[in-house]
């Protein structure tokens, strides 16, 4: 194990999150600190890539972070709402893969990296998912970026329109 390699992505990532953070971005530690890593691999080729094992301890984490969230009244909500949010995730599906096979058919991208692009889903989840699957990284998460981006800069527009409803 390289320390020095260890210490210099550690301060990159932790950098480029609290960055992030500063500067409110959408999912700011998690795109800050992959930015960070991201220039020290550019700039040095050296970024620390604590392995399997490591990469293991972390989704177990981010899925530990995400079941924190789920509760009883999750579930009535769901249940109550089923109707709606079958036919909302259909609709969420169809429009993902016509986005993904556009995306795969006019560029480099690969079918998983355009796949997973174009996937409903959060920055966070997206990353891990395609991390995992090897689909090309920087390209969903900069997709899901801007997609999670727009949202938030449409929102006060949508719930303009809403009547103020949130």
């Amino acid at each position: 194990m390289n320390v020095g390699s260890l210490l210099l992505t550690a301060a990159a990532a932790l950098l480029g999150a609290a960055l992030a953070t500063l500067l409110h971005l959408p999912a700011a530690p998690l795109l800050g600190a992959m930015v960070g890593v991201a220039l020290v691999n550019i700039f040095t080729s050296s970024a620390f890539d604590f392995g399997s094992a490591g990469r293991w301890i972390v989704y177990a984490c981010l899925g530990w972070l995400l079941g924190i969230g789920v509760n009883t009244d999750t579930l009535a909500q769901l249940k109550a709402a089923a109707v709606p949010i079958v036919l909302t995730v259909v609709a969420f599906l169809v429009f993902g893969l016509v986005a993904a096979w556009l995306l795969w058919k006019f560029t480099s991208f690969d079918s998983l990296t355009a796949l997973l692009a174009t996937a409903p889903g959060g920055i966070a989840q997206m990353g891990a998912l395609s991390a995992g699957a090897g689909a090309n990284v920087p390209i969903v998460l900069t997709v899901h970026v801007l997609r999670i981006t727009s949202v938030i800069v449409l929102m006060t527009v949508g719930l303009k329109l809403m009547g103020g409803r949130g």
